[in-house]
């Protein structure tokens, strides 16, 4: 990950607001939008049968400079603000393999601003706050293909972050799924991405259908047997064991550092299924916390 500094950073962030926080994205595009939810993603695919899931190989650092010019020209802007806009977002490939592929070098020409001589071409950065609803709008031509794509073999549709999902409640068969994403492949590939297929997954019925971690085989998304187990677990020792115990078996750095991890573990919970938070938010109340302990700590 690479962090911008303060100023930069304070920069992107405007940008992110008042400029890509303003474009839509597809409706198929559920990653980094306000009051859309990673359940709202899985509800797409609530009751399949079959689920296809298809991982793009590094997304970010795969978005580069002259995709974000192309973005902002898009939005309106003239060449030389996308340009300068492309400048602010991304950041210049260190030393890899990958970024020294012909894609990744600028020819110069004759330049006359020492500032636009580099001959490295810049990709988005994850830490940055402009990368996310980049990546969105850098899709926007894409997703309508996969969409389309997807109407064709009878399935529906989602995308989040790197994630795409296929999926149908009908018969289906492995050959297909295989033959979509061949294709889903294709249309990618023409936009200069890569399929991870260490990722890609064909689950078909009897097969833990799961999308971004929740499970679609019923009528609404729902948290898996494994992640209730573990958060019963880490609420279970901290109640039975003490904290300080608990942290130091799991292997936490610090008390402030499990109670972090377990509240965002509720918090996640609290939007998927309410009635399952408030049993766990419960017993969490009930657990004894060293004393004193600074309310900054908690934060």
């Amino acid at each position: 990950m690479s962090v911008p500094e303060a100023e930069l950073r304070r920069v992107q962030k405007w940008i992110h607001t008042h400029i890509l926080s303003k474009a839509k994205a597809h409706p198929a595009c559920f990653s980094f939008l306000r009051k859309i939810s990673i359940r709202d993603c899985a509800a797409q695919h609530r009751g399949a049968k079959w689920v296809i899931k298809v991982d793009i190989s590094a997304f970010f650092g795969s978005v580069s400079e002259r995709h974000a010019f192309d973005v902002f020209v898009k939005l309106g802007y003239r060449s030389l603000i996308a340009f300068e806009m492309a400048r602010i977002v991304t950041d210049a490939p260190r030393s890899s393999k990958r970024y020294l592929a012909a894609p990744w070098k600028r020819d110069l020409g004759t330049y006359t601003i020492a500032q636009y001589t580099d001959s490295r071409v810049g990709f988005l950065p994850q830490g940055a706050p402009s990368s996310p609803l980049l990546s969105n709008l850098f899709m926007m031509d894409v997703d309508p293909k996969l969409e389309a794509l997807a109407v064709q073999h009878g399935l529906r549709y989602s995308r989040y972050s790197d994630d795409m999902t296929f999926s149908t409640r009908g018969e289906y068969s492995r050959e297909r799924a295989k033959k979509l994403v061949h294709a889903v492949a294709a249309v990618i590939r023409a936009k200069g991405l890569r399929v991870n297929t260490a990722k890609t997954r064909i689950i078909p019925p009897g097969g833990r259908r799961m999308v971004l971690g929740l499970l679609v085989d019923g009528s609404e998304p729902r948290l898996s047997r494994k992640f209730r187990d573990t958060l019963r677990m880490h609420i279970y020792h901290m109640k039975n064991h003490g904290v300080q115990y608990h942290a130091e078996r799991r292997g936490f750095d610090s008390v402030s550092g499990l109670y972090r991890h377990v509240k965002g573990l509720l918090d996640y919970v609290k939007s998927i299924d309410l009635s399952y938070w408030g049993k766990m938010s419960s017993a969490f109340a009930e657990i004894v916390w060293p004393n004193p302990w600074p309310d900054a700590e908690r934060v």
